[in-house]
């Protein structure tokens, strides 16, 4: 059970994501978010355990020289290191990234993203 990234092109993908998670609410929004998970090609890497039915997440990806990327009009800060950070948390070494909202069908217990 889980949530998933497929990575199906032919080079490496970076990935960050964001989730609902009540304890940053005080940070005056209820979101986390977490990355870089590396997927190399043809592969899947899970980046979050238990069910996900109906679950909303954001996302963003990037081939490794940044020349590709899947993103979204959700804009918030993602520094280049490893980070596990509420919405509203940057720092001076971050990009300012659009990411991109997904909802998982409610009948999945598992949901991939498969980045092409």
């Amino acid at each position: 059970m889980g949530l998933y990234f497929q990575n199906s092109t032919s080079g490496t993908v970076w990935v960050a994501y964001a989730y609902s998670n009540s304890d940053c609410s005080s940070e005056g929004d209820p979101w986390s978010k977490k990355g870089w998970f590396q997927v190399a090609p043809s592969t899947e890497v899970k980046v979050r355990s238990g069910p996900v039915n109906g679950a909303k997440y954001f996302f963003f990806a990037e081939n490794q020289d940044r020349s590709r990327s899947w993103s979204g009009e959700f804009t918030t800060q993602l520094p280049d290191r490893a980070f596990d950070w509420c919405w509203t948390t940057g720092s001076s070494d971050s990009r300012l990234l659009g990411m991109r909202k997904i909802i998982a069908p409610v009948t999945s217990i598992d949901h991939t993203i498969n980045l092409t």
